[in-house]
């Protein structure tokens, strides 16, 4: 194997685990992320939005699924290389 398809499989795996825990952060922290971006400063008890808290947890979600296929498109391009 080159050099190439080498940083190609690590750059593809890289990109598949990097979205894959930017959804569980999505999924899993969403509500706290949400809650620590909306606290005032100095407040001791506030409100987080509805909205901000899907806001929180299905941008991660998207950006981590767009990854996962980046990957998953970089790695079929590998592939075809591969056999020819």
């Amino acid at each position: 194997m080159t050099t190439s398809f080498k940083r190609g499989i690590l750059l593809t795996l890289v990109l598949f685990f990097g979205g894959s825990l930017m959804v569980y952060l999505g999924f899993s922290r969403g509500h706290n992320l949400a809650a620590v971006l909306s606290k005032p400063a100095g407040a001791s008890g506030w409100i987080t939005t509805k909205e901000m808290i899907m806001a929180c947890t299905y941008t991660p979600v998207i950006i981590g699924v767009s990854l996962i296929a980046l990957s998953l498109i970089l790695s079929t391009v590998l592939f075809i290389k591969w056999l020819n």
